[in-house]
């Protein structure tokens, strides 16, 4: 497996985006890479129109985003921005299609049940529709990022 140099972060703005991030943010240092934070907007969030309220929405998306990954310590010298439109996993799959994207990392909800039967995992059609290989986190099994080393990434990552 080679080194990933692109990285795509899908965030919907919760914590749990944030913590995928923070995992993508140690790789991205290991491998000197780049991360594109997508955030895929609702239909009520941007409308169709190329100028106006669309361009003014997806500013104010973006400075949200920048204002959360300030908040949460999420600083990094080579990370990109992207909004996008339309259904989350199609988008994101796309996304990673576009940017050349060698990664995919993104946390999981943990639905279980009737709402992950009526929603659907967004993460679930990710995995099995990317072209580059997803790394997902279940929100039970972390709680901080903690002595995460070089070698950890590495070996998690088999690429030695």
């Amino acid at each position: 497996m080679k080194s990933p140099k692109n990285i795509l972060v899908p965030i919907d703005m919760s914590v749990l985006s944030i913590t995928g991030l923070q995992y993508a943010e140690d790789i991205a240092e290991h491998f000197g890479s780049t991360i594109t934070v997508l955030y895929v907007a609702g239909p009520d969030e941007l409308s169709e129109q190329e100028h106006g309220p669309a361009k003014e929405a997806e500013a104010k998306i973006k400075q949200a985003i920048a204002h959360l990954l300030l908040d949460h310590n999420v600083v990094t010298t080579s990370l990109k921005i992207e909004i996008r439109r339309g259904s989350p996993a199609q988008e994101i799959v796309k996304a990673s299609r576009e940017l050349h994207s060698d990664l995919i990392v993104m946390c999981t909800h943990g639905r279980s049940g009737l709402s992950h039967m009526l929603m659907g995992s967004v993460a679930e059609k990710v995995v099995r529709t990317a072209l580059c290989p997803v790394l997902t986190i279940k929100p039970d099994e972390f709680s901080e990022l903690v002595n995460v080393t070089d070698e950890d990434i590495t070996n998690g990552l088999h690429l030695e």
